[in-house]
């Protein structure tokens, strides 16, 4: 039986999708630091985590996990030791005094004598508009922003994808999908508008379609990066409970074609071999007549949770007819 929490324990409940993006963001960063310290160029590495919590939490077995930001302090501590000379900073913020001192207790616990720490407590958007880290030259920046539900603040955030660095934003697109229509209040109304630089109505009129959702939050960022002088690369996963409900989708953003290929084959690999955790119930083995010129036998394709398969079915039914075609091209 899971346990209950008291409102004022900072310690709290983790579903298994919320475990997966721990997972997933924290074999990131293992490979994404390995491959910023290596350069010759960079001084070391930035790490910002806006939304800390504490650091750990209580899975549905009543069993102590270490979250997100413990999970890369212990990375990053480790792999610093191969990189004399480079240097790595953390920020963590949280808007609750009780995480943040948690999370620093539980930090003191580990030994961490070859990082630098900052912590916050307030507004995740108050806090990385007052901060400067543009006297980190030579620094790559990862910063990540996970919100509670469909809040973002962009003028928080734009200044993040626009320097060399990357950004991983956590899209709710489950509140926005189930609450929008119901936003009476100014507050929740504005809460909407400014996340999806749209009228209230035309968000509701959207209705529930997640990937209209989540394409227009990515139009968005490519809006807010259209000015730099760098392009800029953008990957979205979504995320399922255990009723196949999607509930975020975890976005990425960075300007070397790199992250964008690391960031894909980390989430493929945290997911098992697929796209995402989807519960397709191996219908994508269910053979099935194809409507096409000669009947041929195919398997369904699910947009929400791909296999290996279906990159295989792309690519021939891209290239088929054009005879032989170099791998290069491909």
């Amino acid at each position: 039986m899971s346990r209950t929490i008291k409102i004022s324990d900072p310690i709290t409940i983790a579903k298994p999708h919320t475990l997966k993006k721990f997972e997933l963001i924290s074999r990131y960063v293992d490979e994404w630091s390995r491959k910023i310290l290596g350069h010759p160029k960079s001084q070391g590495i930035i790490y910002i985590d806006c939304m800390c919590n504490c650091g750990m939490y209580y899975d549905e077995q009543d069993n102590l996990i270490e979250g997100t930001a413990i999970r890369v302090v212990k990375l990053l501590n480790e792999i610093i030791l191969n990189y004399p000379g480079k240097r790595i900073v953390l920020y963590f913020n949280d808007i609750e005094k009780a995480r943040v001192e948690k999370l620093q207790e539980f930090i003191n616990s580990i030994d961490h004598g070859n990082l630098k720490f900052y912590f916050n407590v307030g507004d995740a958007n108050q806090f990385l508009k007052g901060l400067n880290i543009r006297n980190y030259s030579y620094f790559n920046t990862l910063m990540i922003y996970d919100p509670y539900d469909a809040t973002i603040d962009w003028d928080a955030i734009t200044p993040y994808l626009n320097i060399w660095g990357e950004v991983i934003i956590n899209h709710m697109v489950s509140d926005t999908a189930r609450g929008a229509h119901m936003a009476h209040k100014s507050s929740a109304i504005a809460k909407y508008q400014d996340t999806y630089q749209k009228s209230i109505d035309e968000i509701i009129g959207l209705g529930s379609d997640r990937k209209q959702l989540d394409q227009v939050f990515i139009d968005i960022i490519k809006k807010q990066t259209v000015a730099s002088k760098r392009e800029h690369f953008i990957a979205s996963f979504p995320f399922f409970n255990r009723n196949n409900g999607q509930v975020y989708n975890l976005i990425h953003c960075c300007s070397n074609i790199e992250g964008l290929i690391l960031y894909k084959k980390i989430a493929w690999k945290t997911f098992g071999g697929k796209s995402s955790l989807k519960n397709t119930h191996g219908m994508e083995n269910q053979l099935c007549l194809a409507f096409d010129d000669i009947g041929s036998i195919q398997t369904p394709t699910d947009e929400n949770c791909y296999f290996v398969k279906d990159i295989a079915k792309y690519i021939y039914e891209k290239y088929s007819e054009q005879g032989i075609v170099s791998l290069d091209k491909i």
